[in-house]
């Protein structure tokens, strides 16, 4: 691997879009590397030829994806290619997108301009559920946390809350009933607290009482 990186520039590819709006890639040498987040069903366009689509993602920013088409020789090699490979792109041809969408798709003219590396260990799904009671579907990468960013922020509203709460009921000094002691007497408080003093437990101290 780092034979073919020699004299290449790496680019990752939740920073393509920048980069094709300050560089001109078709000039560089570059190679940048994702994971097939999303296959969608081969296309078929106006000359009646069948290409796909493949969503791509670095699972740095999974909030951004890059689409992939895979046209002619590339299509016929590599469309049964799994859900969840990492793949490597050697110097993809960076495409128009449609009116009024800021999406980046790029195009490989090679089937050997794809690397096909592996599985993606750490892709994952969120382990939350959603309000319904079924499981959550979004993509999370489980290096860094087995739950999304929504289901993130949702918990950590719920602990906000429940701090101002607490320190709302805590203002002023005062102890709230429910986490104050019932009992007042000694008698409660030493059948409260249970103890041992000169063989003599505190129940049996508190029942002479």
């Amino acid at each position: 691997m780092n034979k073919k990186m020699v004299g290449r520039k790496l680019i990752r590819l939740s920073q393509l879009k920048e980069k094709m709006a300050s560089e001109k890639l078709e000039e560089v040498d570059w190679v940048t590397f994702g994971v097939i987040l999303k296959k969608i069903t081969p296309q078929s366009c106006n000359s009646g030829k069948t290409f796909s689509i493949w969503r791509l993602n670095d699972l740095r920013d999974l909030t951004r994806y890059v689409s992939l088409f895979l046209f002619g020789e590339v299509h016929k090699e590599l469309w049964k290619t799994e859900q969840g490979t990492v793949i490597g792109l050697l110097n993809a041809n960076p495409m128009k997108p449609k009116d009024g969408s800021d999406e980046v798709c790029l195009s490989i003219d090679h089937p050997q301009k794809i690397l096909i590396m592996g599985e993606a260990l750490d892709l994952g799904t969120c382990k939350a559920k959603k309000k319904n009671g079924q499981p959550c579907t979004q993509t999370v990468n489980l290096n860094d946390c087995e739950y999304c960013q929504y289901h993130i922020q949702a918990q950590y509203k719920k602990l906000s809350a429940r701090r101002a709460d607490l320190q709302s009921t805590f203002s002023g000094g005062r102890i709230p009933k429910r986490f104050a002691r019932k009992g007042t007497s000694l008698r409660e408080r030493l059948c409260q607290d249970g103890f041992y003093y000169g063989g003599v437990s505190s129940a049996s101290y508190a029942a002479s009482m």
